[in-house]
């Protein structure tokens, strides 16, 4: 391989063939295969679709790489070459005291030789215009690709031998690299299917049916390369919907059009209309294609191509493209990739559909919770008054001096009552507002470890009289989360508060703070009444109460744990539970740290 003469080379077309990704594989190939076959220099030439030979990779020669690299010559340059040369298995290997005139001028037009200094009169030392070259073939023994190794570290010919044992030992690298050029050559087949599908999935995303039809009919006209392109939506007996449909025709071109689909679906092609003959329409009624042959005469177009649109088994639509006269023929992958694309603009179609069916539902739904959350405050509003006169006047009640000791017992357990009725509407009030419409914490600096200080402060009182130990690990220094400092507050005095009433006496209570990276992990342990592991899959729940009959005799609402959960997952948190019967639960809630 060499130093090319100024204009000897044919640069490829505006674009080279494969993507980074492919010319990297090759470049690692060549890597690998000069340093396991003890040359200096590896360099791979890939076939193009236009029958050029393209150097993509080159490993060894900065300024053969710099010189070669994206270069083209014609597939068959270097024929005069490898005619003068001897085949050693996948290799041919052609001396330079072989070539021919024209083999010479050949290899000095579109080859690389390096300047080498062979020993004199040894004959078996590598000389500058000797070529080492493997022709790459596929399965059905066509060219892919030509490796060319150049310069040995021994600056010695390989003997015969030597070249078939070399030749059998990178047959892996040799499939490696027809491997990778198949690849590339697939996938750029499909390309077209690919890419349109992509941008029926992305044009899935808009708001409703109107707008995917319009960004999918801009964007797959110019992935067909059509000069025009519609999409035609039919609704009831595969009348079009009104306003959905993006063609543009006579009702004898429409109706011709539906038929197209109607047949094509039926048989799983796509119907192509040329000026003179309709492919893939034998069934197709004659009136029908000759208005589809005629469009395409009338309007001087190559081809106009009808593809069904398809979806949950039944026929939606009718992707209409029409090609340009300059335009190349349309050929059988295009149709492959056509009836995928009309599958999947099928499937966005009635996701659009549903959308629009859900955007309704959604609007309704949030009416109705509006209705609900102004319900529940309003009753509970409503509630709250009377449970503060109850209360109000009981208290008096509880000052007077000469009530009966029964008298005290029935004021003492009415005012339990109306305690728990206190708490449980504050906590559906409180439920309610967390589970309303656009209801999201503000968000602001809160001091996690300050929360559970305060929280322990309050509850020492009865964590004492209920002879259970309070111990708190990690709050003397400031940790801070993002959130609502008031529902934040009400998550620790919860955790806190039921760690020490379903705690027994003589046992301890921990409470702990840890700043874990980018997250704050809130801790409570108790060596209480635990949690069955049924139980556990409740626990959460609106309502929900043990079903260990020790903890019911304990006091609760069944909404703490509940309004806790939503709070946490409102502030971006998790809340896990781990627990086992009569040996205690510890509660961890992981915050985004502030």
């Amino acid at each position: 391989m060499v130093e090319p003469q100024d204009g000897a080379f044919l640069r490829p077309r505006a674009t080279s063939w494969g993507d980074p990704s492919d010319r990297e594989a090759l470049q690692q190939i060549a890597e690998d295969v000069a340093t396991r076959a003890g040359f200096a220099v590896c360099a791979i030439e890939v076939l193009r679709s236009d029958a050029m030979l393209e150097f993509v990779a080159i490993h060894g020669t900065s300024s053969g790489r710099e010189r070669l690299l994206g270069r083209g010559s014609p597939v068959g340059a270097m024929a005069p070459v490898f005619n003068c040369g001897a085949d050693f298995g996948a290799f041919t290997f052609v001396a330079a005291e072989w070539l021919t005139q024209e083999a010479l001028a050949q290899i000095r037009r579109h080859g690389h030789v390096p300047r080498l200094q062979a020993a004199a009169g040894d004959r078996d030392a590598w000389r500058a215009e000797d070529v080492l070259a493997a022709r790459l073939r596929d399965g059905d023994g066509e060219l892919r690709a030509v490796l060319y190794l150049d310069e040995p570290f021994s600056g010695m010919r390989l003997r015969p031998e030597g070249l078939l044992a070399l030749s059998d030992e990178l047959q892996l690298a040799f499939r490696a690299v027809v491997t990778t050029v198949e690849r590339e050559s697939f996938s750029q087949r499909f390309r077209l299917g690919g890419a349109a599908r992509k941008v029926i999935r992305s044009a899935s995303n808009h708001d409703g049916l109107e707008q995917l039809l319009d960004v999918a009919q801009g964007e797959l006209k110019s992935a067909f390369r059509a000069v025009d392109l519609h999409i035609h939506v039919f609704g009831p007996a595969e009348r079009e919907d009104r306003g959905h449909a993006a063609g543009h025709g006579s009702e004898d071109l429409d109706a011709a059009i539906a038929a197209a689909a109607r047949l094509a679906w039926t048989e799983g092609h796509v119907v192509i209309a040329e000026r003179e003959e309709v492919w893939g329409g034998v069934r197709l009624e004659v009136r029908h294609a000759a208005v589809l042959a005629g469009a395409a005469q009338e309007h001087g177009v190559r081809s106009i191509i009808v593809v069904p649109v398809t979806g949950s088994s039944r026929l939606l639509g009718a992707l209409v493209i029409v090609r340009g006269a300059d335009e190349v023929r349309w050929t059988d992958s295009e149709s492959a990739a056509a009836l995928e694309v009309g599958h999947d603009l099928g499937q966005a179609v009635l996701d659009a559909r549903a959308f629009e069916k859900e955007q309704q539902l959604n609007v309704e739904l949030r009416r109705l919770d509006s209705y609900r959350t102004e319900l529940i405050e309003t009753v509970l509003h409503e509630l709250k008054n009377p449970i503060g006169v109850i209360v109000g006047h009981l208290e008096m009640l509880e000052a007077w001096p000469s009530a009966p000791p029964e008298v005290r017992a029935s004021l003492a357990a009415m005012g339990k009552g109306a305690a728990r009725l206190e708490t449980l509407a504050d906590h559906l009030l409180t439920l309610s507002r967390l589970g309303g419409p656009d209801q999201g914490p503000d968000r602001v600096p809160v001091d996690l470890a300050a929360l559970v200080r305060e929280s322990a402060e309050l509850t020492s009182v009865v964590s004492a009289q209920a002879d259970v130990a309070l111990e708190l690990a990690g709050v003397a220094d400031k940790v801070t989360v993002l959130g609502d400092p008031d529902d934040l507050g009400r998550v620790v005095d919860n955790l806190v508060g039921n760690a020490v009433k379903y705690s027994d006496a003589r046992s301890t209570v921990r409470v702990g703070v840890e700043r874990l990276d980018e997250e704050v992990l809130l801790w409570v342990s108790d060596e209480g009444l635990g949690i069955s592991a049924e139980d556990q899959e409740r626990l959460f729940t609106e309502f929900f109460r043990s079903t260990n009959t020790r903890a019911l005799t304990r006091p609760g609402t069944g909404l703490g744990l509940a309004i806790v959960r939503r709070i946490v997952v409102g502030h971006g948190g998790r809340i896990e539970v781990e627990s086992a019967l009569g040996e205690g639960t510890t509660f961890r809630v992981w915050l985004p740290s502030g």
